[in-house]
């Protein structure tokens, strides 16, 4: 079953890389492009009592810096920028974190689970000598090929993010940041991304969302080596539970596409999207399947990059394992001579 009812649209016109909007006073709207399908970052500039607070940051690729170079030109505000906050570790939110916090003297925000997946990811592995590396690709069922060697190496990442801040600072569930134009409350979901941040206005009913509820598509939820939930669907899901709890007209500020009201009817459908997919793959399993098997249930992989490939199985074991912690499916055997099947067990996603 799917929900019909979907995001209303409040502001038409985007910012064009290197432009901005102003969305409320002291609240600034910019887009950053990125390459692949998404091809934007929506970031955003909050006024504080003394300068400015930059909410994520775009990758270290050359039209990012570019537009960098000419917000800098435009923008007097980036002169006054005296902080950072980093809603995940993902590139296109945290790749230019260093470098900008480094030409502005100022600190970055990160949850502390944020930052260790960031410092894992900086560290070039080895898949063929790493033992998590080893060991993840054995419990879920696959083989390390080259495409897969190349994704878990890490040397995407190093390659789009400009290093570790120099100063780095934790953010915690609960932390209220008292600014100019509102007291903004984070809250930290996990699924989408270990330790991912939103902020909250309840006086401007705003919500920062990041990744975390987008307006048009499903953000990616993965088994990755960097995202070792043991259950990262059901905690994605969970933070909808959790999100619920803010008004149904909350003006959502996502890091992708545009803001939107309708906050609850997006969630439900999210989580019907997931529903179906849940159900695609346990009745795949009614036959024992292998783990790339039951990826091209979803998904069509000879269409995919080495990144987007590594995603779309990561995508995959997130929801045979939500299925597989609910006594749904099992798993037997290791590597590519694991099998998943169904179990018969009866009952709601």
């Amino acid at each position: 079953m799917s929900i019909k009812t979907g995001p209303v649209f409040e502001f038409p016109d985007a910012p064009a890389p290197g432009d901005f909007v102003e969305l409320r006073p002291g609240l600034l709207w910019l887009r950053l492009p990125i390459p692949g399908a998404l091809r934007h970052i929506n970031v955003w500039l909050l006024e504080g009592e003394t300068g400015w607070m930059l909410v994520d940051t775009g990758m270290r690729v050359d039209g990012v810096l570019e537009a960098w170079e000419k917000l800098n030109a435009s923008l007097p505000q980036l002169g006054q920028l005296e902080a950072i906050l980093v809603t995940h570790h993902h590139p296109d939110h945290f790749g230019l974190a260093a470098r900008l916090a480094a030409d502005h003297a100022a600190p970055v925000f990160m949850t502390l689970r944020a930052q260790a997946s960031a410092r894992l990811l900086e560290t070039e592995r080895d898949p063929d000598t790493d033992p998590g590396l080893i060991a993840y690709a054995a419990t879920q069922g696959l083989e390390i090929d080259g495409p897969t060697r190349t994704v878990m190496a890490g040397r995407n990442y190093q390659r789009i993010v400009s290093g570790m801040p120099a100063d780095l600072r934790p953010l915690a569930d609960g932390q209220e940041l008292t600014l100019a134009n509102a007291h903004w409350r984070v809250s930290v979901h996990d699924g989408h991304a270990p330790g991912h941040a939103c902020l909250h206005a309840g006086d401007l009913g705003v919500l920062i969302s990041g990744d975390q509820v987008l307006p048009t598509i499903s953000s990616n939820v993965s088994v990755l080596p960097d995202n070792t939930s043991e259950d990262p669907l059901g905690d994605y899901l969970h933070s909808f539970t959790v999100l619920a709890g803010l008004p149904e007209d909350t003006l959502v500020l996502p890091a992708h596409g545009r803001p939107f009201r309708g906050l609850h009817a997006r969630m439900g459908e999210i989580r019907a999207e997931h529903e179906d997919r849940l159900g695609l793959l346990e009745a795949a399993c009614a036959t024992p399947r292998s783990t790339l098997d039951l990826v091209g249930t979803l998904f069509r992989l000879e269409r995919f990059d080495a990144l987007n490939r590594m995603l779309a199985i990561g995508e995959t074991l997130a929801h045979l394992r939500y299925l597989e912690c609910r006594h749904k499916v099992l798993r037997t055997g290791v590597g590519p001579g694991l099998r998943w099947r169904a179990c018969g067990s009866l009952g709601e996603y």
